[in-house]
Parts: structure tokens; C-alpha cells; sequence
């Protein structure tokens, strides 16, 4: 009899559950006026629908999925295999993965009781060599991108930061700028912390040939278990199915990103980044983006509150925190990899050819509302700009956030 009680129980929470998420009228409006997140997909869609190949975008409020939209195409004939566009294809979420990364650093962290104002270099590979300044910084400034790298980099692969760390810091005063090399070193950072049985290596001890491919095993080593930490605990907490996603295309026939207009051309998936994850690679849908937000700021699955709230204030793991137009706070992560060469000074005479096959666009956004966004757009964006003067188009956040200003303010005064 118990049993059955407790099964009728679980019924109807999930009856609860399943009618809250249809429910699309919340009371985010000015002074907690109801509003309806399909108007909000509307007023996104006729923004940016017709405007690239294909996008698709989920609307979440206080940790709930409400509203969604797809257009588009996800694969176009020359690929084979061509659909339309749909919430649950999947991408590589490009930078937007920095956001995981950072959840899963600070989760570490906080697993371990040690604080982002702790010092990062003990967690490096430890026969690295260590250039003038790395043994001054700490998580946060990885965190926050004030490592004192600067803009030098070059690449995210692990002899890439091996170079990159032997060489030491660019500035000492550690000025605020975007680096992919802060996240991409993470990786290793969340294996050390997360207690994983790494190949051990003694520079003293070992010879160049076998360095090589000591180096190699430590490289895989490091990536895969960096995957294996976000599946257990950041990914695989947010949401069903989430504890097998990994940083490479796994659908037989993936979606893919195209250029816009289209060229007939073939689309790309970018490939597989597991070797040059943590910093990019995260292959997931806008319904998985958006599992993952809900997540960690509307439960402490993760992280606990302090630190999710610091993620947003401190702008670590994020690009920006700002108003919209209208005066609504927001926070933002931004994603991308560009379709073609896009500036006339650098470029050359390679201005407006193509880069890769194709361009993507990924977003994450939280508003003060506790309305969230997650976005992917797999084309350039032309909404006002000219493909000749702007081969890359121009950025799909403009356009959301647009919608997201005339959907608060519909309410009558």
C-alpha cells in the first residue's frame, strides 16, 4: 500500500512538473505582470527568421524550459541527408563551452575546499617548466581572463601551453583581456583537482624520444578526463542524457553550419576538438545549453549559489555583464567560429573568402527576470548588414535582446 502511495506521489509531480513547463504565462513582467515566453519567441523569430541558414533558440524561466523555436535547415542537399532545423540537433557550442568549464573548475574547487584565490600552477602538469610570473596566478585570474597572458597564444593543444607557460607572463600587472589559452589550460587544472590517475613524467629522467610520446598519452589523458569530470558532474546533473556528451560530432549525419548566403557549398561540423577542449568543443543542442544554465543557477547541483552568483557579478566564465537597451540587467557568453576572412587590413586579399566551411553563432543569456536564452545560429546573421561589406554578417544578440526589450515591455501601462 505504501508502495502505491508513493508511486501515486511521484505521478503526480510529474504531472505538476510536465504542466508547469507548458505553462507559458510567467510573472516576469514590470512589477511581476504576467507575460506569455511564446510572445518572446515571436518577437525573435520575426527578427531572425529568413536571415541565415537556420537557428535555433529555448526560453527558460526560474530553471524551467517554456518556449521554443527552430528554423531553418540543419543540413543542406549537397551534404545529403538534408532536414530542417530542429531544437534538439546538436552543435559545437564553440566558446560558449568556457561556461562548463568554469561551473566544473569551480566545482572542483569547491570539492576540494580550496578557494579561486588560490594559486594554479601546483596543478599543471608538474615537468613543465614554468616561465617568470606563472607562480602568481591564481584560478580567478584564469577565471576572468587577467592572467597576465595577455593576447599571446598559440593554440589550444597541449604543446601549444606547454610553450605558452615555459614562456611566461606578457604583463605582470595582468590587464584584462580574452584569451583562449585561460580556459583551454583548465583542462588540466580539473584533472589535478578531480584526483585522476595521470601518466607520471620526469623531465630529468627521460629522453626527448620517449618525452614525445609520454607527452602524447598526457595530452589524451588530460582531455578525456576533463570529459569524463563535466559528464559526471556538470553535465550529467543538469539534465537526462547529458552524461555522454563529449566535444566531437557523434550523429551518423550531424548538423552542420553553412555559409550565408548560401554558396552551395558544403557545410562543416568543425570536427572533433577533444584535444583542444575545455576553452571550445562542447557538442550540444540548444534544449542541452539550456538544461546546463537552468542548472547552475537555479540549483546547487554544481556549485552553491555564492559561486554560480559570483560566475555572473565577477563575469568569470561569461563576457559580459549589462543592461539591454531598455535598462534590463543581463549576463552573456558568447560562442563562434567565423565563416569567412572578415577584415580588409589583416586579411589581405583573402578578405571575404572562406575561412572554414562554415560560420556558427552560440549563446548564452540570463536576465534579471530570471528569464535565460540559449541560442545557436549555424550560418552568419544578415539583418541590416551587406555580405560584401560584412562577410560575417552581424552578431544575433542585437536582435534577441531587441525581442527581448518590446516582449517586457507589451504590458499596457
Amino acid at each position: 500500500m505504501k508502495s502505491q502511495l508513493n508511486l501515486l506521489v511521484l505521478v503526480f509531480l510529474g504531472l505538476l512538473l510536465s504542466l508547469t513547463a507548458c505553462d507559458k504565462t510567467v510573472d516576469v513582467g514590470p512589477n511581476g505582470a504576467s507575460l506569455n515566453t511564446d510572445d518572446l519567441i515571436k518577437a525573435i523569430a520575426k527578427r531572425l527568421d529568413g536571415k541565415c541558414v537556420g537557428y535555433q533558440v529555448v526560453v527558460s524561466v526560474n530553471g524551467i524550459q517554456k518556449s521554443s523555436h527552430a528554423y531553418g535547415d540543419a543540413r543542406l542537399a549537397q551534404d545529403g541527408n538534408a532536414r530542417a532545423m530542429f531544437i534538439n540537433d546538436k552543435y559545437n557550442i564553440a566558446s560558449c563551452s568556457k561556461t562548463i568549464t568554469a561551473a566544473a573548475l569551480l566545482r572542483a574547487l569547491n570539492a576540494k575546499q580550496k578557494s579561486v584565490n588560490d594559486l594554479m600552477y601546483p596543478y599543471l602538469p608538474t615537468h613543465w617548466k614554468l616561465g617568470d610570473g606563472l607562480k602568481t596566478v591564481t584560478f580567478k585570474q584564469l577565471l576572468t581572463h587577467q592572467s597576465g597572458f595577455v593576447g599571446k597564444t598559440y593554440g589550444s593543444g597541449y604543446d601549444s601551453l606547454k610553450k605558452l607557460v615555459s614562456e611566461g607572463l606578457v604583463d605582470s600587472k595582468k590587464p584584462a583581456k580574452y584569451n583562449n589559452a585561460n580556459y583551454a589550460l583548465m583542462r588540466f587544472l580539473i584533472t589535478t583537482l578531480g584526483d585522476y590517475s595521470v601518466t607520471k613524467i620526469s623531465a630529468a629522467t627521460t629522453t626527448a624520444s620517449s618525452l614525445t610520446a609520454l607527452e602524447a598519452k598526457q595530452a589524451q589523458e588530460y582531455a578525456d578526463d576533463y570529459i569524463d569530470y563535466c559528464q559526471k558532474y556538470v553535465l550529467g546533473v543538469s539534465g537526462a542524457g547529458m552524461s555522454t556528451l563529449v566535444c566531437k560530432p557523434t550523429d551518423a549525419a550531424p548538423a552542420l553550419c553553412y555559409q550565408f548566403p548560401k554558396d552551395n557549398g558544403p557545410g562543416t561540423d568543425f570536427g572533433d576538438m577533444t584535444l583542444t577542449n575545455a576553452e571550445r568543443g562542447w557538442t550540444m543542442s540548444s534544449v542541452q545549453m539550456a538544461a546546463f544554465l537552468s542548472t547552475l543557477h537555479f540549483t546547487e547541483k554544481i556549485i552553491p549559489k555564492t559561486l554560480s552568483d559570483m560566475m555572473i557579478n565577477d563575469v568569470a566564465g561569461y563576457d559580459s555583464r549589462g543592461q539591454t537597451p531598455n535598462k534590463m540587467g543581463f549576463y552573456a557568453k558568447n560562442g563562434g567560429y567565423p565563416g569567412k576572412y572578415a577584415d580588409k587590413v589583416l586579411d589581405g586579399a583573402n578578405y571575404g573568402k572562406k575561412y572554414n566551411n562554415g560560420q556558427l553563432e552560440t549563446w548564452f543569456f540570463g536576465f534579471d527576470n530570471q528569464v535565460q536564452i540559449s541560442f545557436i545560429a549555424n550560418s552568419q546573421v544578415l539583418i541590416t548588414a551587406n555580405s560584401s561589406t560584412a562577410p560575417n554578417g552581424e552578431y544575433a544578440s542585437s536582435s534577441i535582446l531587441a525581442a527581448f526589450d518590446e516582449w517586457y515591455g507589451s504590458i499596457k501601462k
